[in-house]
């Protein structure tokens, strides 16, 4: 009995884990980060709150940035260079919380560096039928990912809605993502 107890229990678990829900894709440097000075990498403010905002109210996160193919040879490699070149020039109280990314996409060649739609094209993919946005400060990446179907945001320093406002966030999704998604991605989700 309590192995079936303990069976059914991850079953659970794995189903929350994985349940649909839309996708909010944000650009790392100049978007999420201050990458400026790439000696004193640090948030925006705000950015971490918004961030933990959605995560709290259900919407699964994400990162796709560009970086160089002497990162590494695969994405694994690339991915770790990514987080030990942001952890060596981190300079913020707050440490980076890489946990609430539900998923990073990175280029795997200088080919599939953004503006490609290779990523934004990952993005819908890993979307798994619900809807996707990407927020950037690069009008070239909000318009190739625009033209890929995905809902966009241009993020501009020091604006008041510098991201989606958090009481939006369903009725942007709907209105500006280009493709056909499942409605019941946004059953587990508020605003």
């Amino acid at each position: 009995m309590k192995k079936m107890l303990l069976s059914v229990f991850g079953i659970l678990f794995a189903t929350m884990a994985h349940a649909k829900a839309p996708v909010m894709y944000f650009d790392l440097g100049d978007t999420i980060v201050d990458t400026k000075d790439m000696k004193h990498i640090h948030y925006y403010q705000g950015a971490l709150n918004y961030l933990l905002e959605l995560k709290s109210k259900g919407y699964q996160l994400g990162i796709i940035t560009n970086i160089p193919e002497t990162f590494g040879s695969d994405y694994n490699a690339k991915l770790l260079t990514l987080k030990k070149f942001i952890g060596d020039n981190w300079d913020d109280s707050i440490t980076f919380n890489w946990d609430i990314f539900d998923d990073i996409i990175l280029p795997l060649k200088n080919t599939e560096l953004k503006p490609s739609p290779v990523m934004f094209e990952k993005a819908v993919e890993h979307g798994n039928n619900c809807p996707v946005s990407y927020i950037s400060e690069s009008p070239k990446e909000i318009t190739a990912a625009s033209n890929t179907g995905l809902a966009t945001h241009l993020f501009v320093m020091n604006d008041p809605d510098m991201y989606v406002p958090l009481n939006n966030i369903k009725t942007y999704l709907k209105d500006n993502f280009k493709k056909s998604y499942d409605e019941d991605c946004f059953k587990g989700v508020s605003y």
